[in-house]
């Protein structure tokens, strides 16, 4: 997966990247058994990657006690996906909430805004993410969409009319895709629920902020401050 430098947010944090970068190289070194990962990933995780994982779970504990299911546009490794689903587990073990995930496995597409994340990257195989989810007992609350989200998935909507979200996570980053999709999701979000932005007001992907602009021009985007991304969240009142 490439991509490119920028000038601004990008560099907040590039002193960061050599020591880092390093750091990943003595873990490659060492032959570290795999329930080690498992069992003590918080020994090995950088403190940036935890926030995110932090940060996604103090907005899903905002969500507790809203009806609906958790959405996510843009699964990827299934990293956020199957956070969701483990949360669900453990807090919402007798309720119906469920996740949704929706992705065409194709990597990144091309956007009508230009972006600084090559075209083809964040690319998965749904098989992957469908056996991981298979495997970890899933299939009955963790859903996987390969669709066009741009093309299908108002037909999808339309086809359930009775799905409603609490929570839900645009992590594409292309403004084609957040303006399609944020309208439809935004009319089926409950009051109280949350649409988390992965990459809000950053220039990686500048086409994420503009579309929010464009379909609510109005909302109250707001930050978890201990965090980098995501970026942004929106409550509906």
């Amino acid at each position: 997966m490439a991509q490119h430098k920028g000038s601004f947010e990008y560099m907040k944090f590039d002193d960061r990247r050599k020591s880092f970068g390093e750091y990943v190289d003595f873990l490659k070194s060492k032959d570290i058994p795999l329930d080690n990962w498992m069992e003590h990933f918080t020994c090995y995780i950088g403190h940036m990657s935890l926030s995110r994982v932090l940060g996604l779970y103090e907005l899903y504990k905002k969500t507790l006690g809203v009806s609906g299911h958790i959405g996510e546009i843009g699964i990827y490794k299934g990293a956020s996906f199957f956070l969701f689903a483990k949360l669900i587990k453990i807090f919402e073990s007798e309720s119906l909430t469920q996740v949704h995930g929706f992705d065409w496995f194709q990597g990144t597409g091309d956007d009508d805004i230009k972006m600084k994340i090559e075209q083809g990257g964040y690319k998965q195989s749904y098989d992957e993410i469908l056996e991981m989810n298979e495997k970890q007992g899933f299939s009955n609350l963790a859903f996987i969409h390969k669709m066009d989200v741009v093309e299908e998935l108002e037909g999808f909507l339309e086809e359930n009319l009775h799905l409603q979200f609490k929570l839900f996570f645009m992590d594409a980053g292309t403004h084609k895709v957040v303006k399609a999709a944020l309208p439809l999701i935004w009319e089926r979000m409950t009051p109280g629920g949350i649409v988390i932005l992965d990459q809000f007001n950053h220039e990686l992907s500048p086409g994420e902020t503009l579309a929010v602009r464009e379909v609510l021009p109005n909302a109250k985007v707001k930050i978890i401050p201990n965090i980098w991304m995501p970026s942004g969240y929106i409550i509906k009142e």
